[in-house]
């Protein structure tokens, strides 16, 4: 068997959640040697293929739509030269472009869905703007025509795959559930990462719209108030924007709430000395957030949505993410009762070890050698 991956994830991510999955999921192929599979980017700003051993293609600095730009059309062409010069059982989607069905060739198409985010929020998505015509529109557009051509869809969550349904009407034979992995262990070992607080609550990745920053900050100024000592630390997601510093400053915490952005080899320190992780989000396709504080041993407080429950089990503090209250009252018990937070770290450490990327790279083998079995029958 001969797998695909084109280049789209690639080309526009210099990390992130997707690009991470598809980076480990062939980190497993590549060491177990099942199965063979080409990768179609001469060029990548992203960076976890930077340290990838299968990867042959440069490294590139991400320059503006400009450089996007080149760089996708460089890798478009490259992964079309790959398609046409070796014949592949399965081509496996990275996003959604829907021109990627050119490159199919008579091999089974598989795609994978990481979330619906876009068709439950669709106000938070410009798909006017001049990029948002010509990039936004079409992956949106062309995610559910790949997910009507494609012989398998994977979903990464039992949730995702319901709402893939609910959305698309698809049938639910045609979507295999491959639920994600973690690449962190530990941290405490480390020393705490240099300006950071004594005692601080974590919020890791971006901040935007239906990530439910606000409603965090919002819910734990009254126990930052009564804990001088007590800070929030956002890691990645860029800059603290003026509106944020704003709503900092009128809960009386300037000063209080950092933001830094560190290295992969530096995030288990993060997890590990953090007194809590906070993940108030309304939606998410998985939350590998989640499985990264479980792994570290940081409690972690969940919100009671979307698919959490069914990654966190019984190893996570859930709130209502609609009321402050329930969030403060979540994050009060954790500060101030060892025992619980102890607790909570166990259950999160043992948690963390049912997800593995080996597991995902298995679920998805197993997908890709049911479908070329059935075209197999077929002939």
């Amino acid at each position: 068997m001969r797998v695909l991956f084109d280049h789209q994830i690639f080309s526009y991510q210099t990390f992130g959640g997707a690009s991470r999955y598809f980076a480990e999921l062939m980190n497993v192929f590549h060491r177990e040697g099942d199965p063979a599979f080409d990768l179609g980017v001469a060029e990548s700003p992203n960076e976890y293929l930077a340290r990838a051993p299968y990867y042959r293609g440069r490294s590139v600095a991400r320059t503006g739509t400009l450089g996007f730009l080149r760089t996708y059309l460089r890798n478009e062409l490259h992964t079309r030269t790959i398609a046409r010069r070796r014949p592949h059982d399965i081509v496996h989607a990275t996003f959604y472009d829907p021109g990627f069905l050119r490159t199919l060739h008579g091999s089974k198409l598989v795609v994978t869905v990481l979330d619906m985010i876009p068709e439950h929020f669709p106000e938070y998505f410009d798909v006017t703007g001049p990029y948002g015509r010509l990039v936004t529109r079409r992956w949106i557009e062309g995610k559910r025509t790949l997910c009507h051509q494609a012989d398998v869809i994977l979903a990464i969550s039992e949730h995702t795959k319901r709402d893939l349904v609910a959305c698309y009407g698809i049938d639910p034979a045609r979507i295999t559930v491959t639920h994600l992995g973690n690449s962190l262990a530990g941290g405490a070992d480390r020393p705490r990462p240099d300006g950071f607080p004594g005692r601080y609550l974590l919020f890791v990745g971006t901040r935007n719209t239906y990530k439910n920053f606000g409603f965090f900050v919002e819910a734990a100024a009254p126990l930052l108030a009564e804990d001088p000592a007590l800070g929030i630390v956002c890691i990645g997601g860029g800059q603290l924007a003026p509106e944020e510093l704003a709503l900092i400053a009128r809960h009386g915490l300037a000063g209080r709430v950092a933001q830094r952005s560190v290295a992969d080899h530096e995030l288990a320190a993060c997890y590990a000395h953090a007194r809590a992780f906070v993940f108030p989000s309304l939606y998410e396709g998985f939350g590998i957030p989640i499985l990264e504080a479980f792994a570290c041993g940081c409690p972690a407080l969940v919100a009671n949505a979307s698919c959490f429950p069914e990654i966190a089990g019984d190893a996570a503090a859930y709130f209502d993410p609609a009321d402050r209250d329930s969030l403060r009252s979540a994050l009060r018990r954790v500060l101030v009762d060892r025992a619980y937070a102890e607790a909570l770290r166990e259950q999160g450490l043992a948690r963390a070890k049912v997800f593995t990327w080996e597991q995902t790279a298995r679920r998805t083998l197993d997908a890709y050698r049911a479908v070329t079995r059935s075209r197999s029958a077929a002939a």
